[in-house]
């Protein structure tokens, strides 16, 4: 009965949200990707790597998951050379994000199909996958039925519950409550995700700590000419000052730039790299560039040194390359509310300074954990975005001080990926997988 409510909930909805999708596909390439797999209809050339091995299905919604959950698949890869991976994401970044970082891992990319009974069915029934793994908080009640149906084991990695949806879990338990207790490990970031996930019906021998995977990140592989064309390209040069704010959501442009404006005047040769989370929004953001009276460039036009005051960084995965040459950075999605924050360990890895704002619903154990330790510094209140980042370019040893405990923090909490990956193997062989 559950069952039959959420999916006559589910399609009334999609039916109401026709319109709304037709409007969007006409105006957005990004909406037209994809389409007919995100209702099950797979193209079999897209398959035809996956051959008769083993196949282990990997979502990951978007960026960020995608980085977080290559590293185990990676270890996956190098224990069973035989497994075959198949990865789907949700957003077309993502898949661009799977396609680059996860060259030689992943054996077919497909875009993850809607929720609907009968599209999860069908996707299964081309892919028979042996085991499905999912990234963080994609919970679905049709998949993961549909999952165990077909004899395909449920795994949660970098498990995380917040409040809000334990809370609303625990209240809509009468379909929730079948849902997680067919998971079979839940690997959680925290001790607090541990006991939450036991809360909304997580059978409590099947979760486990394994810590957060985000802290395992590695640097993109790139180019041997990349980081000295990049150089070149933000017009860093002896003497140069950088500052990066990578991420950024609407609302949020203006913020850097009003606060770049104060600081260019004491601090001659200043730069800033503005990287828009979203690369439909490239023009949007190159127009408040423009109305802010800066001299700019955009990066894709190979330009950027001389004159150009700040950079636009147009382009997809060369992010954490541009974080590594940079002085300061700032983490987007955590200035303007709504958004929850983006992960602050990018920059940190490098050893570089993170500043970022109040608002980090989704990052906040992460944040405390850098101030904690003095790698990272929250601007909001009194300390806003500018005096936060003229204190660390004033300062040149107070900068790679904190730079260096930001590095620390990284370091200390990695593993994840290892602990995670050897859960999964223990499941597989519990499970008769030699």
């Amino acid at each position: 009965m559950a069952y039959f409510l959420y999916n006559t909930l589910l399609h009334a909805a999609i039916l109401l949200l026709i319109p709304y999708f037709l409007l969007k596909m006409l105006t957005s390439r990004k909406y037209r990707e994809g389409i007919p797999e995100r209702f099950g209809f797979i193209r079999k050339r897209k398959l035809r790597n996956l051959g008769k091995g083993r196949v282990v299905w990997v979502h990951a919604v978007s960026v960020g998951e995608t980085k977080a959950v290559l590293p185990v698949v990676r270890l996956l890869k190098r224990r069973r050379p035989d497994m075959k991976i198949l990865f789907s994401t949700v957003t077309a970044t993502g898949q661009r994000t799977a396609e680059k970082e996860g060259k030689g891992l992943i054996d077919a990319l497909i875009y993850y199909p809607l929720d609907l009974s009968w599209s999860v069915r069908r996707a299964i029934s081309l892919v028979k996958p042996s085991l499905f793994i999912v990234v963080e908080k994609e919970i679905w009640p049709n998949a993961f039925r549909a999952m165990r149906k077909a004899g395909a084991p449920v795994v949660v990695v970098n498990g995380t519950v917040s409040d809000k949806s334990a809370g609303r879990f625990r209240r809509l338990s009468f379909l929730f409550r079948g849902v997680f207790s067919g998971v079979s490990l839940f690997l959680a970031r925290t001790g607090e995700d541990m006991e939450k996930a036991v809360s909304i019906g997580v059978p409590e021998d099947r979760v486990e700590l394994a810590g957060n995977l985000k802290f395992d990140l590695s640097p993109p592989s790139t180019a041997p000419r990349l980081p000295a064309e990049l150089k070149e390209a933000l017009g860093k040069g002896p003497g140069t000052l950088v500052i990066t704010a990578g991420s950024t959501h609407p609302g949020e442009e203006e913020m850097v730039l009003s606060a770049f404006r104060e600081l260019k005047g004491k601090f001659q040769g200043l730069r800033l790299v503005l990287a828009p989370r979203h690369p439909e929004r490239f023009n949007e953001v190159e127009s408040i560039i423009r109305k802010s009276g800066l001299a700019y460039a955009r990066r894709s036009g190979k330009a950027g040194g001389g004159g150009a005051e700040v950079v636009l960084l147009d382009t997809i995965g060369e992010l954490m390359t541009v974080y590594s040459l940079s002085d300061v950075a700032i983490v987007g999605g955590s200035l303007v509310p709504g958004i929850g924050g983006h992960n602050l360990l990018e920059p940190a890895y490098y050893g570089v300074p993170v500043v970022y704002g109040p608002h980090l619903a989704a990052y906040l154990g992460m944040a405390e954990l850098l101030e904690k330790e003095g790698g990272g510094i929250r601007a909001g209140g009194d300390n806003g975005l500018g005096p936060a980042l003229e204190g660390l370019l004033s300062n040149e040893v107070l900068r790679k001080r904190t730079g260096r405990k930001a590095r620390g923090v990284v370091e200390e909490n990695r593993g994840a990926s290892e602990r995670a990956a050897s859960a999964i193997e223990r499941l597989l062989r519990s499970l008769g997988c030699p």
